[in-house]
């Protein structure tokens, strides 16, 4: 296992400071002190094996959701965190260039949804139902459709702009968000 390990800092470290077009395997196992044909052994391509390093990567460094208390503060103290996160050097050249093999290859496509994108929306999920359990959202909204307005803008900013999400930014899109769905007290 400690081979593994070493073929997933090695492959991390590379996103880290190297440009996606430049990594290859061949250079993945030359830094990790092992050969291709052991990588093969474990990742069909350089796109599966730098997913895995990403998301090994990622989850070491995100801190953990909170969970009870108010929704809503949760959701957007979560959004704060995951705004902070995306300027960080793996975020930005890796989560890039990840989501840009993935607009070429099909079955890439779906494992980068399914393992990136989706974990990021079932976390915001539970934050809109959870607030819809509480009375602080309508109950007629789909909870979809909401975590699609608030991760939408964030991530095209993202990936499309120099100037990253920032907490302002999360925090105007949270308050459009909310005017249009949250429930007002009427006096």
């Amino acid at each position: 296992m400690e081979t593994h390990k070493a073929i997933l800092h090695a492959a991390a470290d590379l996103l880290e400071h190297t440009p996606y077009r430049d990594i290859s395997v061949e250079r993945i196992a030359a830094s990790a002190g092992v050969g291709k044909q052991t990588i093969y052994r474990w990742y069909d391509s350089k796109a599966d094996l730098l997913l895995d390093a990403f998301l090994t990567r990622y989850s070491e460094a995100m801190p953990p959701v909170v969970v009870g208390g108010e929704p809503l503060v949760n959701f957007r103290a979560y959004l704060h965190r995951l705004a902070a996160y995306l300027p960080n050097p793996v975020m930005e050249g890796a989560y890039r260039a990840l989501f840009a093999e993935a607009q070429f290859e099909r079955g890439f496509r779906q494992r980068f949804s399914e393992i990136v994108l989706k974990r990021r929306q079932d976390i915001a999920r539970a934050f809109v139902i959870s607030a819809i359990h509480k009375g602080q959202l309508r109950d007629d909204i789909d909870p979809d459709v909401i975590v699609d307005m608030v991760l939408g803008p964030i991530l095209f900013r993202f990936l499309s702009t120099i100037t990253p999400p920032d907490q302002a930014y999360v925090d105007k899109v949270m308050d459009t968000m909310l005017d249009g769905v949250a429930i007002r007290n009427v006096a």
